[in-house]
């Protein structure tokens, strides 16, 4: 599925908007459908879905009356966070693995495959027969896709999908500033979701001009899983200071697995504060008109009887 609005006139973004919606619930929708078969990749991949259709909904924000989007922004929020118990265990076994490979030789390998074995018990653990939530999950995101046509989007043209991407960049922007000046995980988390924004904004508006603004949603994408790793490292320094039991090779070691996830975690920062200088170089104003004349100029080349 291409997440994707189409280059229209004014008075056709309200129903590109709401084919993206509708694509992207479908898309949540099939995946938690045949989620027993695979479990674990069928809730990452509605996860992914659902907040693809999150993002739009900021991205449209200021044309939606504040009940309209407050309950549709609630309904996808509360599937999402029904979701994610069964997803956050198995990331955290991910990126044990990902500090074992990036660390090897440091510790004995041993320790480190005592360490993935152990995260992976109490996944499964908590995994149990599946996601217990799925059926109450699978009718509310049901009813939401059911209320995409009417989503209250008369005021929706180029102007609001403009603005609402630079009000990503702008808030990206400020998050990153605090981020950089005191880095603590919950600042450096809250940064992430703005940039996350901005690459799925820029992502849907990649068709008025593909080359460059693919590369700009990609380096977006690099900012995030940057953010994101840390954050995960975050979670599992969590787990290795905690007082609940790990394996005796793993608890004799735990002093050196938090020094070298905070090694790799200080190696992350800094990477993502070499890029967020690049992704947030301009003023919002200066972001917002450059954008501004991307999509006009790519509206304007559009034939009058080009499909919507």
């Amino acid at each position: 599925m291409a997440y994707r609005l189409s280059i229209v006139a004014d008075e056709d973004v309200p129903t590109s908007v709401r084919a993206c919606a509708r694509e992207q619930l479908a898309g949540a929708i099939g995946q938690l459908e045949r989620a027993r078969e695979h479990p674990v990749d069928a809730v990452h991949e509605a996860r992914k879905h659902l907040k693809k259709t999150r993002a739009l909904l900021r991205l449209v924000r200021p044309a939606l009356p504040k009940h309209a989007y407050r309950r549709e922004n609630g309904a996808l929020r509360d599937a999402g966070l029904a979701l994610s118990g069964a997803r956050d265990a198995d990331v955290l076994v991910a990126t044990a693995a990902a500090i074992a490979e990036h660390a090897a030789g440091k510790l004995p390998a041993d320790t480190f495959a005592q360490l993935r074995d152990a995260l992976a018990a109490e996944a499964a653990s908590g995994r149990g027969d599946g996601v217990p939530e799925l059926p109450a999950v699978l009718a509310a995101l049901r009813e939401a896709e059911a209320r995409v046509d009417a989503w209250p989007l008369d005021d929706c043209d180029w102007g609001t999908v403009v603005a609402g991407v630079a009000r990503a960049y702008a808030r990206g922007r400020e998050a990153f500033a605090v981020a950089r000046a005191e880095p603590t995980p919950e600042h450096l988390h809250a940064w992430r979701k703005r940039a996350k924004d901005l690459w799925y904004h820029q992502r849907l508006l990649t068709p008025a001009w593909p080359n460059p603004l693919e590369a700009l949603a990609e380096q977006a994408h690099v900012l995030t899983e940057l953010l994101g790793d840390d954050h995960d490292l975050a979670v599992l320094a969590e787990r290795l200071a905690a007082p609940a039991p790990l394996p005796p090779a793993v608890d004799a070691e735990r002093a050196a697995l938090l020094a070298l996830v905070a090694q790799r975690s200080a190696e992350l920062r800094a990477a993502a504060t070499q890029l967020g200088q690049r992704v947030y170089a301009e003023s919002p104003k200066a972001f917002s008109r450059r954008l501004a004349r991307y999509v006009r100029a790519a509206v304007e080349e559009q034939p009058a009887d080009a499909p919507a």
